[in-house]
């Protein structure tokens, strides 16, 4: 006999016949995580508004459960990410803040320039960045809660990167902020790691812990364009 970890109703068989979770689920590791991910990149599933609705009233019940195995009515989180950080470009588009050139007068400016020039290669590449930047939020986070293993800190990652992403999207009725400098998703991030891990005992300290995260992760995320840039300058150009 089974207990459908979604639904808790017991059941013979493979699947759950009232809402077919699988019978068995496996702890999140890094064979499961690159098996799920042509699924994830290409299959569009249901489960869009209930991760919606679970991630904005619920994030950490719905979250944990997800890693406990109720995953049936879920959307995928690397697609949930994608998609958050599409419709935010997308819809960013709308209200373009005009890339500035560069003045006569300073075209010589070295910092000025790699500054440009690393924008440039920001916008180019964005969605890839914000996919690497997965995995960039998951290594503070990891590092900081101790709760989970690193590919279930990465669904993690992708989850709330995809869903501030979703609810960053008002922000642009106020001011089309580009989504990497856009205040209102890092602040949604470390309020979102705080929902997550945060102890009665130690409310103050899960904040700061929560921020570090974000702080981290911000870090690491500049980096990468930075380094692209470098890599271009010394092997490509």
């Amino acid at each position: 006999m089974n207990t459908c970890l979604n639904c808790d109703l017991t059941y013979n068989g493979d699947f759950c016949p009232s809402c077919g979770q699988k019978a068995t689920t496996h702890r999140i590791n890094w064979r499961s995580f690159i098996l799920q991910l042509p699924q994830s990149l290409f299959n569009i599933e249901k489960g869009f508004w209930y991760t919606f609705k679970e991630l904005t009233l619920a994030p950490r019940k719905a979250l944990d459960g997800y890693l406990a195995g109720k995953r049936v009515n879920f959307f995928p989180p690397i697609q949930y990410a994608i998609l958050g950080v599409s419709l935010y470009s997308v819809l960013q588009e709308f209200w373009p803040i005009p890339f500035p050139e560069l003045p006569e007068d300073i075209q010589d400016v070295q910092t000025y320039n790699m500054g440009y020039e690393i924008g440039r290669l920001i916008r180019g590449k964005l969605k890839f960045f914000w996919l690497m930047g997965i995995v960039l939020f998951a290594m503070p986070s990891w590092l900081i809660f101790r709760k989970y293993n690193f590919t279930e800190h990465m669904v993690l990652s992708a989850y709330i990167i995809g869903h501030t992403a979703f609810l960053g999207v008002f922000s642009l009725l106020i001011y089309a902020l580009p989504i990497m400098v856009n205040p209102l998703i890092y602040l949604l991030m470390g309020a979102y790691y705080f929902f997550l891990f945060r102890l009665p005992v130690n409310s103050l300290g899960t904040l700061a812990s929560s921020f570090s995260v974000v702080l981290l992760g911000f870090v690491l995320f500049f980096m990468m364009p930075l380094f692209a840039y470098w890599y271009q300058l010394l092997f490509v150009l």
